[in-house]
């Protein structure tokens, strides 16, 4: 994708009305701007007192920080660290993206602290393989997301702006250390999750674990067990539990008549359904229904 003179501007300044501020799981950032040039010459030797990432899309020139010089060139990403002076030095022009920010400690995790504390200083270059574009493609496809007026467009903006800088901060340094702390969601867990969802959404047909099984692509075996050392519970009981659960919730804010009850929860006669409610409630669906209507 490339980006017109007046897209770029146009873009920057759309961005820098609308994100400001964005939060993530493990902390949130302050954006004290948005910039972008694509004919930035020498600056003058300047330190700030925030985080400011830069990419460069194009031309060459060098970095000056702490006496230590850092070539520029096309995929080149860098940050410059806070209270430390720095310069960039270009004999032609340079297509440059940048974003300054800073951390909102009070709303950042101790695991997303270390990781800024460690950015703050870890060595501050890194020269992108020249097949992998992903950041520039991110970037540019914020600044020309941010000049369409859409449904959503703040939540697209601030959501993708939020994607782009923390998937830059990685980056730099092995974060392994500390994403040892999370723990990978077990794919038991998440065979049990869909399998909960396929019934609820699906309450009114029969359930059998055959078919919620070939649904999830393992076997009637292998899911029998995981309900009964995830849950506790058989698959039929819990299916029968969720069956009840939502005719109570219909019961308790429809005016549907308890045979409409018993076919939309899936049992197949009223009589079994009644039976069943009673196992599980301790009374009838009627008494259920004259006590609340008595309560009322």
């Amino acid at each position: 994708m490339e980006l017109t003179y007046n897209q770029l501007q146009k873009g920057i300044a759309l961005l820098n009305q609308s994100v400001l501020y964005i939060k993530g799981t493990e902390g949130s950032l302050y954006l004290h701007y948005w910039g972008g040039d694509k004919a930035l010459k020498s600056n003058m030797p300047h330190k700030h007192s925030f985080f400011e990432i830069c990419y460069i899309v194009s031309g060459t020139g060098v970095y000056l920080e702490n006496e230590k010089e850092y070539p520029l060139s096309r995929g080149t990403l860098f940050v410059s660290r806070p209270n430390i002076k720095h310069q960039i030095i270009s004999k032609n022009d340079l297509y440059i993206l940048f974003v300054a920010f800073e951390p909102i400690y009070a709303e950042t995790s101790v695991q997303g602290k270390e990781l800024f504390q460690q950015l703050a200083v870890v060595e501050p270059f890194l020269i992108k393989n020249e097949e992998d574009f992903f950041i520039e493609t991110m970037w540019k496809m914020l600044i020309f997301q941010s000049q369409y007026v859409t449904n959503f467009i703040q939540d697209i903006l601030i959501s993708s702006s939020c994607s782009l800088i923390f998937s830059i901060v990685q980056q730099f340094f092995n974060n392994n250390h500390l994403a040892s702390d999370f723990k990978n969601q077990p794919l038991s867990t998440t065979y049990i999750n869909r399998a909960k969802l396929y019934i609820r959404d699906n309450l009114s047909q029969s359930l059998r674990l055959k078919d919620v099984a070939d649904h999830l692509r393992i076997s009637s075996r292998h899911l029998s067990r995981l309900f009964s050392e995830e849950l506790g519970v058989s698959f039929s009981q819990y299916v029968r539990n969720e069956r009840i659960n939502l005719a109570a919730i219909l019961l308790t804010t429809t005016d549907l008549s308890i045979k409409s009850i018993a076919s939309q929860t899936g049992f197949e006669t009223v009589h079994y359904f009644t039976t069943v409610f009673k196992e599980i409630i301790g009374v009838t669906p009627g008494e259920f229904n004259k006590k609340l209507t008595i309560n009322y």
